[in-house]
């Protein structure tokens, strides 16, 4: 019986080994560093990826990190409100890495109730609406600005002027319960939303599903109505002023018959006419009780700004209306101070 002999004799394969090891202990070498904030703060909790590879590592309470990588590697530097970092691997072996602030806008977040999302990263059923696709008009209540804008959401107005409107956002769920979304704003659960000025308000988004609501347990069986108000911004002194005046009507009244329309419509079909039914004859009840025009004004006014070390914004709303009917009238003065 023949033994096969190996193709590569025993000390050529020592002398491959050799020659890659140096290859080998380049690619697993740890490159280490320090990450600090834009006020040089150590930045913790920032994921560190060598780019086109799946190692990725994340910084120590201390900003520290370490990963292998080899020369010419590229190293991304990702968190959470802040701009991406590259770097490119050179000879050294430790690099202090500075990450900034993101400026963060509505138009690429989602608020949710754990946080702010990515509008392309999030599955959950949450609709956002901007300031300028609200309803407009002589409205002081929240719910009105939303009627007709987000698919599901039921607004029901009162004629009353100092009772808001009805919102259903997931349907009745059951006889007893009021069906009212829970309301968040600026970030505190079970806010009063008649704290809010329509004017104020920087964007509303209605969390629908399971997923979206899950961190507000059984308070949100009904959905949430998250809203975030305006704020400052660094830079320069700012003033805004927003006002409008209007008038409501109503588009049509009941013809109705006076008193001798009516006495002869009762004789005409046999109705047995009793006297006590003239009190009050040829009086319009619809006039009696009902306003010509119903007023209604609005004016905001709001101060921000900010500098280095952070913001501010201040405003004023009064609100006034009048309700079509007789000694209905709503007027109201909302005050708010943001700090950042």
């Amino acid at each position: 019986m023949s033994i096969l002999q190996p193709a590569i004799p025993k000390r050529g394969i020592v002398m491959i080994l050799l020659l890659l090891s140096p290859f080998f202990l380049l690619a697993q070498s740890p490159v280490r560093g320090k990450i600090t904030d834009d006020k040089g703060q150590p930045a913790a909790g920032i994921s560190v990826t060598v780019k086109g590879t799946n190692r990725s590592a994340a910084s120590a309470t201390d900003g520290s990190f370490s990963i292998d990588a080899k020369k010419g590697d590229v190293l991304v530097f990702t968190g959470v409100s802040l701009e991406t970092k590259e770097i490119s691997v050179g000879d050294g072996s430790f690099y202090n890495v500075s990450v900034s602030s993101a400026a963060t806008t509505l138009n690429d977040v989602v608020v949710v109730g754990y946080g702010r999302s990515s509008k392309k990263n999030l599955s959950s059923a949450v609709t956002t609406v901007k300031p300028e696709d609200l309803n407009r008009g002589a409205i002081g209540d929240v719910g009105q600005l939303l009627q007709g804008k987000v698919a599901g959401l039921n607004v029901t107005a009162s004629g009353d002027p100092n009772r808001p409107a009805a919102v259903i956002l997931r349907g009745a769920s059951t006889v007893n319960s009021p069906g009212g979304p829970f309301y968040v704003i600026d970030g505190i659960p079970g806010a009063d939303i008649a704290t809010v000025a329509p004017d104020d308000i920087a964007s509303i988004d209605v969390l629908k599903d399971a997923a979206a609501t899950a961190i507000y347990g059984n308070r949100a069986a009904n959905g949430v109505i998250m809203i975030t108000t305006k704020r400052g911004r660094k830079g320069s002194f700012q003033t805004a002023y927003n006002g409008y005046a209007g008038i409501e009507k109503v588009s049509g009244r009941l013809d109705l018959m006076n008193a001798a329309q009516h006495r002869a419509f009762l004789s005409a079909n046999g109705s047995a006419y009793n006297p006590i039914d003239d009190g009050g004859a040829d009086t319009d009840w619809q006039k009696a009780i009902q306003r010509n025009g119903a007023v209604s004004q609005n004016h905001n006014l709001l101060l921000s700004g900010g500098g280095e070390h952070g913001t501010y914004s201040a405003s004023v709303n009064y609100f006034e209306k009048e309700g079509i009917l007789n000694r209905s009238r709503l007027r109201r003065i909302i005050g708010r101070l943001s700090v950042e």
